[in-house]
C-alpha cells in the first residue's frame, strides 16, 4: 500500500470527508443544515423512515468514517497535514446543471486567460523587455510582443526609438 494518494484519490477521500463532516453539521456552506441525528429524529417522527432504512443509515455513516479514519491513518504524516489543510478550504456542493456549465465556463475561460496581478504583470513585462527590447531593431508593427504590451497597457520605453515605442539601448 502507498502512503500517499494521488490527485484523484484525495478529491475523492476530500468529497467522502466533506460528506462526514456535513452529517456532523460542520459543512453546510453557511447554512444550518440538520446533522443526520436530528435528521433521523425528523424523519422518524413524520413517519418517512423505517427501522431498516434507519439502520442502514446509521451503518453507512459507521463504515464510512471506518474508512476514511484507516486510509488516514495509513497515510504518511506529511500527506496528513496536506489533507488536513485542504479539507479545511474544501467544500462538496449540489449545483444545478446551469450553474455547473457557467461554473465550467468560467474555468475554462481561465485555461484561456490567465488572470495575473496588474503588479506581477507589469513586472514580468519589465523583465521580457529587458531581455527581448534592449537593442531591439524590429518593426514595432511586426513584433508580437509591442501587441501583447499595446494591449495591455504596458508603459512605453520612453527613448523613442524610430522602430518600436518598447525598444530602448543601454549603450
Amino acid at each position: 500500500m502507498r502512503d500517499y494518494l494521488n490527485a484523484n484519490e484525495k478529491n475523492q477521500f476530500m468529497v467522502l470527508q466533506s460528506i462526514v463532516q456535513m452529517i456532523d453539521g460542520l459543512r453546510n456552506s453557511g447554512v444550518d443544515g440538520p446533522k443526520l441525528g436530528s435528521m433521523l429524529e425528523q424523519w422518524t417522527k413524520s413517519n418517512n423512515i423505517t427501522k431498516e432504512e434507519h439502520k442502514n443509515l446509521k451503518t453507512a455513516e459507521t463504515y464510512l468514517r471506518k474508512f476514511l479514519a484507516s486510509v488516514f491513518e495509513r497515510l504518511s504524516p506529511k500527506e496528513q497535514e496536506v489533507i488536513k489543510k485542504k479539507i479545511m478550504k474544501f467544500d462538496f456542493k449540489l449545483v444545478d446543471d446551469f450553474t455547473l456549465k457557467q461554473i465550467n465556463r468560467d474555468i475554462s475561460d481561465r485555461f484561456v486567460n490567465a488572470a495575473v496581478p496588474r503588479e506581477q504583470f507589469n513586472d514580468w513585462c519589465s523583465e521580457i523587455m529587458s531581455v527581448k527590447c534592449n537593442g531591439c531593431k524590429k518593426d514595432g508593427n511586426t513584433c508580437e510582443l509591442n501587441q501583447v504590451f499595446e494591449n495591455n497597457f504596458i508603459p512605453e520605453s520612453g527613448f523613442d526609438l524610430p522602430n518600436c515605442k518598447f525598444a530602448y539601448s543601454n549603450e
